[in-house]
């Protein structure tokens, strides 16, 4: 919550206000201090006093003057102390314009506080990079222009021949099977790591586990960088073991085409085959999510289009507070941005964990800021998903690098950026590794940036 403290009415007086004449309107960010007049010290011109020519009778009938003007008080002085008298001034001056220098830097990191410390009274856990996103404004205008991917390159492929001593299904059909396991087999590699055995100048790279109910073994031999075989099985949902080598058909057995093909409906996959071309030498099938694999997102951390959960954009921050303070923790403080304070909401579980930022404009919702685990799009995108697991959901995505060079990727069905890690990103060069994970999520606008 933000706190706004008036000034007390008996506070001491600052150094320097001999009078102690404070303002006693309560402290506003947006206004400037007021410093009260500096009074004039001395007296007035004598001769323009009603009582001076009587003065200066006095002074001559009395006693002998001692008082000289300013040249015969600089005559009476050595060279020495001129010199030492100017320096004197000088130095003086230099004092009063430094001072001058520092009461103004003060004044303006009093007036503008520092946008990047949006939220000291809470730090995030150890490990993550949520932290790191947030203070660096992350999300400002593209350095480079943005980037349309597909995802032809996980497209299976296979090709347009059979084993040696015959087909194991048919000859049209056992390139189709064996491109439809080679696309199984490039969405697996993307989520899991592969174990590596060397021997010598030959190396064993071997990659084991599970998509949607899928279970895919690849193992892969090399030598010198070259690759020598590659054998894919992979055991459905039913039991059946359909099994490739060098992505030709080598075995399939307790299934069959059709019994394949619903098994992969029912994982939610829609199966895609693509039309070959004259000079190709290669079957293509495309393997495409249709729906979040397992129970569907519950609504309360569906990210979706212009909202999350049941928060939306340009919503008042009068329904979003009374919808929240029943079931979070709110921390509330304004942000200056532009000479503009807007609020920033950081919201908690009953736990402390944090969970997202709402940021505020003219009363509205204006951007939200997530950071938990628990939120997720309709096929099962959020934070830690990694850039493969996007780009095989969402077949069609656009890549973006920010101001601040971080990379960030959008997609058609939310209103939003989803920032990732940057290591080994390079747009120019179209290198996108598929492990880097998302690390933030923002809907709508930020505060950090005018979009």
């Amino acid at each position: 919550m933000t706190e706004t403290k008036s000034p007390e009415s008996g506070s001491v007086p600052e150094p320097g206000d001999h009078e102690g004449m404070h303002s006693d309107a309560a402290y506003n960010p947006n206004q400037t201090k007021l410093l009260p007049a500096l009074a004039t010290v001395g007296k007035q011109d004598r001769a323009n006093s009603p009582g001076a020519e009587a003065d200066d009778v006095r002074l001559s009938a009395g006693k002998p003057r001692f008082a000289l003007s300013p040249a015969g008080w600089l005559k009476k002085l050595s060279q020495s102390q001129i010199i030492w008298i100017s320096l004197s001034i000088i130095l003086t001056f230099l004092v009063i314009f430094v001072w001058l220098i520092m009461q103004g830097r003060h004044k303006n990191k009093m007036l503008k506080p520092v946008a990047d410390e949006q939220f000291e009274e809470t730090t995030e856990p150890a490990g993550t990079n949520t932290g790191d996103v947030l203070k660096n404004k992350l999300v400002r205008p593209p350095l480079q222009p943005e980037l349309f991917l597909t995802d032809d390159e996980f497209a299976g492929q296979a090709p347009l021949v059979v084993k040696a001593n015959g087909p194991v299904v048919s000859v049209e059909l056992d390139p189709e099977l064996a491109a439809m396991v080679d696309a199984l087999k490039k969405r697996l590699q993307i989520s899991v790591d592969r174990k590596t055995t060397r021997r010598g100048n030959v190396v064993t790279l071997v990659s084991k586990g599970t998509f949607r109910g899928f279970k895919i073994t690849v193992e892969e031999i090399m030598e010198d960088q070259n690759s020598l075989s590659e054998e894919v099985t992979v055991i459905l949902p039913q039991r059946g073991i359909i099994k490739t080598v060098n992505r030709v058909l080598e075995s399939f057995r307790d299934s069959d085409l059709e019994q394949f093909t619903l098994e992969l409906e029912k994982a939610g996959l829609e199966i895609i085959t693509l039309p070959p071309k004259p000079e190709d030498s290669v079957f293509k099938v495309q393997i495409r999510v249709q729906n979040n694999f397992g129970n569907p997102i519950d609504d309360d951390v569906l990210i979706s289009g212009k909202s999350v959960g049941k928060i939306k954009l340009g919503m008042t921050t009068a329904r979003l507070e009374n919808m929240l303070l029943s079931s979070y923790i709110i921390l509330k403080r304004k942000v200056l941005v532009k000479d503009i304070y807007h609020d920033v909401y950081k919201v908690l579980d009953q736990s402390n964990e944090p969970l997202f930022f709402v940021y505020e404009n003219n009363n509205r919702v204006w951007g939200i800021s997530i950071i938990s685990e628990n939120f997720k799009t309709k096929r099962g995108i959020g934070i830690g998903s990694s850039l493969g697991s996007i780009r095989i959901n969402y077949p069609k995505i656009r890549m973006g690098i920010s101001e601040k060079k971080i990379p960030f990727v959008k997609i058609d069905s939310v209103d939003g950026l989803f920032v990732i890690q940057r290591e080994g990103v390079d747009i120019v060069k179209h290198l996108f590794p598929s492990k880097n994970k998302v690390i933030s999520i923002l809907i709508g606008n930020s505060l950090e940036f005018d979009s």
